[in-house]
């Protein structure tokens, strides 16, 4: 597709990917932008976009070291100035008004390259996570800590069916919500 530029996350070092990819936004002369991250890529090209849409959803297929761990759905094609990003971690597209289709295509997501490179990014991430859980007003406690760490290992293991994969997302609650218990009494 001519009208559609693709814009790639490669920095390892960003402490807030919204504001990294709305700055990305800026420079984009085209009307339509696909957001992808260093770690992810296309399965086919883009083919089919109706002007009746705002902004495309598509399915992200996640591999961990080389494993399907499942598949989730996203917002990352949308029109150029239907909304912004919000959200330092975890972002999140957010159209403004207007319709939101979705597409055949999808997105592969090799999130690990090693064990070692993993557990490093979810230690980044968790830190990032509670800052932004701090600047939402949302508060730590040690239930938080316990519980929604077992809980995140539940649904984790049950969309995934892979045990170290639900340990380390578990690990990553554990840490954000401890973080943020130590942000809070700081």
């Amino acid at each position: 597709m001519k009208d559609l530029s693709i814009l790639t996350l490669n920095n390892k070092d960003i402490n807030d990917f919204a504001n990294e990819r709305n700055e990305l936004l800026k420079t984009v002369k085209t009307k339509w932008v696909l957001f992808i991250d260093g770690d992810e890529k296309l399965s086919s090209p883009i083919k089919n976009i109706s002007e009746s849409y705002d902004g495309y959803i598509l399915k992200r297929k996640n591999y961990f070291l080389r494993d399907y761990v499942g598949t989730d759905k996203i917002i990352r094609l949308a029109k150029k100035d239907a909304g912004k990003w919000k959200r330092a971690v975890h972002e999140t597209w957010q159209i403004d008004s207007g319709k939101v289709g979705e597409l055949d295509e999808f997105i592969i997501h090799n999130t690990a390259e090693s064990l070692l490179s993993y557990l490093n990014k979810m230690n980044h991430y968790s830190g990032l996570h509670a800052k932004a859980n701090l600047n939402e007003g949302k508060r730590s406690n040690l239930l938080k800590i316990i519980f929604f760490s077992i809980g995140k290992f539940i649904v984790t293991f049950f969309k995934s069916r892979h045990v170290t994969f639900s340990i380390i997302q578990s690990l990553h609650s554990y840490l954000s919500w401890t973080k943020l218990y130590f942000l809070q009494h700081s």
